[in-house]
């Protein structure tokens, strides 16, 4: 009899980050970010749920983005961690990694910092773990 070891699943980092999925987030309106359950289909939602909780390494591709279209992801994934069942992001939440590429710009203001404070229960936003 042979006996295996129970290994969890991953995430699915392979499929990295793509700069469509991104640029379709920063087109929704403030009315869609709203209330994102009924502007996301459901297979958006299960699919790109993995994208909260992938390292840092795969959001490089967003170096290409505008500093109002980083800005507008950090915006969209501060809400999607809130409304979205399954997108939790903790510590591995991209908004840290976008934050930080706004940071290296020059381009994170006071007024983002409070508002992605305002809008999130994850008390790792905006700036990550302390150490």
């Amino acid at each position: 009899m042979v006996v295996g070891v129970w290994q969890p699943a991953k995430v699915d980092s392979e499929a990295g980050v793509s700069l469509t999925d991104l640029h379709f987030y920063t087109t929704l309106s403030n009315e869609a970010l709203a209330n994102l359950a009924t502007c996301l289909s459901e297979a958006q939602v299960r699919r790109d749920g993995r994208l909260m909780r992938l390292e840092e390494a795969p959001w490089q591709v967003a170096t290409a983005l505008s500093d109002d279209e980083l800005i507008s992801l950090v915006r969209f994934f501060t809400l999607a961690e809130r409304q979205l069942p399954g997108w939790d992001g903790g510590k591995q939440s991209p908004v840290i990694y976008l934050v930080r590429m706004l940071k290296q710009r020059g381009a994170f203001s006071a007024s983002l910092r409070l508002w992605v404070k305002a809008n999130t229960e994850n008390r790792y936003l905006p700036n990550g773990a302390l150490l």
